[in-house]
């Protein structure tokens, strides 16, 4: 599966139901020019270059990013941590916990919630 396929999948599951128990703020700040869909991260287009999206949790100041980079680092680390969850991913069996997983990975370089 592509890229372009399931990320778009993972971010939506997480933003919508999985993380909104401690992401207070999920905002893209570079790439949207390319966005054609709502909600912008839904749109494979927005994943498909270089982008920015800074977010935030309800009980943390810290303001977390999230990179080309950083989705890299978060698969190397679940792939090392929780193989399972990358199974998840790339069969698309996972749910928004699957998700939340993956964002809290992303941003936090661990599972700190839930």
């Amino acid at each position: 599966m592509s890229r372009r396929r399931w990320w778009p999948i993972k971010w939506w599951a997480a933003i919508e139901g999985g993380s909104n128990y401690w992401l207070e703020t999920f905002y893209p700040k570079k790439g949207v020019e390319r966005v054609t869909e709502v909600p912008w991260y839904s749109d494979p287009k927005f994943w498909d270059g270089d982008f920015l999206v800074e977010a935030k949790a309800d009980d943390d100041d810290t303001l977390y990013m999230l990179t080309p980079d950083k989705i890299k680092s978060a698969l190397q680390w679940l792939m090392d941590n929780y193989m399972w969850r990358i199974t998840e991913i790339i069969e698309e069996t996972g749910d928004a916990e699957t998700g939340d997983v993956f964002l809290q990975a992303c941003l936090l370089g661990e599972i700190v919630y839930g």
